[in-house]
């Protein structure tokens, strides 16, 4: 969702982006995201296209877009409902939306779709429905950021889907692990100091896996973790050189003709507020390279 921000925050300009963070990473503004995807919230890589959605109070669509942030298809989805989708992650033979997002903490309704890769583009599709709730929250009375059981990334490994938690009280993640396809009762798996609200995760398909968010400054990073049978190891954070963007997603993209990995990133519209005045961020793609 569009978030409101009461600090002042220093805009930096995306052009004079510095081309490298450290000497592992390079990071760049690729486009100005479409209008209709302003609250990108979920990307994945599938057939050399970006695929993304916007969160709660939008209609049930995807987004098929290019390297260059233009869409090339979209597709409509007439037995879906987009509660707060916050995340899409793949499988061999299915696309899983998350629709997982409780900035409230009193939703009972959270799940996933579990949608064909065949079926993928067509708007009459199954509803295949794996439901979720965590075996911790007790309390479903409405509070607003001030609870542990709200999510956004989502991510399948070897046929096993992890959950990554967006802790509104600790500002870790906690991470779940259930089988695909399952209804499941979340257990907690592991916890990883983040010092920040996790947003999305991605897979290099070896054993990297980036997560990606922001801290209460709206400032983004990236975290990389090392995954090897089922546990995850914290390898180090990176702060991302923009301000007052809301990064929301990030997607494993292949590697270049050097081996380094390309991954892309996205960002929220955001308004914020400066004193009695109102900024707009436009929603945006990013290329991240890992070295």
């Amino acid at each position: 969702m569009i978030k409101y921000l009461i600090p002042l925050l220093i805009f930096i300009s995306c052009k004079s982006l510095p081309k490298e963070i450290n000497t592992q990473i390079k990071f760049s503004k690729v486009a100005t995201l479409p209008s209709a995807i302003n609250e990108s919230s979920g990307l994945i890589v599938l057939d050399g296209q970006l695929i993304t959605n916007n969160d709660s109070g939008s209609d049930a669509v995807l987004y098929k877009i290019d390297s260059t942030g233009m869409i090339t298809d979209r597709v409509k989805y007439h037995n879906l409902y987009n509660i707060d989708w916050e995340g899409i992650t793949q499988s061999d033979k299915s696309i899983h939306i998350a629709d997982i997002g409780n900035n409230r903490g009193n939703r009972k309704d959270l799940k996933i779709y579990n949608i064909h890769k065949a079926a993928l583009w067509q708007e009459e599709t199954d509803q295949d429905l794996s439901n979720l709730s965590y075996a911790g929250q007790k309390d479903f009375t409405v509070r607003p950021q001030k609870h542990s059981y709200d999510a956004e990334a989502v991510l399948v490994i070897d046929e096993i889907m992890y959950l990554f938690s967006k802790d509104w009280i600790n500002f870790s993640t906690s991470i779940y692990s259930f089988p695909i396809y399952k209804d499941a009762v979340l257990n907690k798996h592991q916890t990883i100091e983040t010092k920040g609200l996790i947003t999305d995760a991605t897979f290099n398909k070896e054993n990297r896996v980036l997560l990606c968010g922001y801290n209460q400054s709206l400032a983004p990073f990236i975290i990389e973790l090392r995954f090897d049978q089922g546990v995850f190891t914290f390898i180090k954070k990176v702060d991302l050189p923009i301000e007052g963007a809301q990064i929301e997603a990030i997607a494993y993209y292949g590697k270049d003709k050097n081996g380094s990995e390309i991954y892309y990133l996205t960002s929220e519209a955001v308004n914020v507020k400066l004193g009695d005045d109102e900024a707009k961020t436009d929603g945006e793609l990013y290329k991240l390279i890992w070295e």
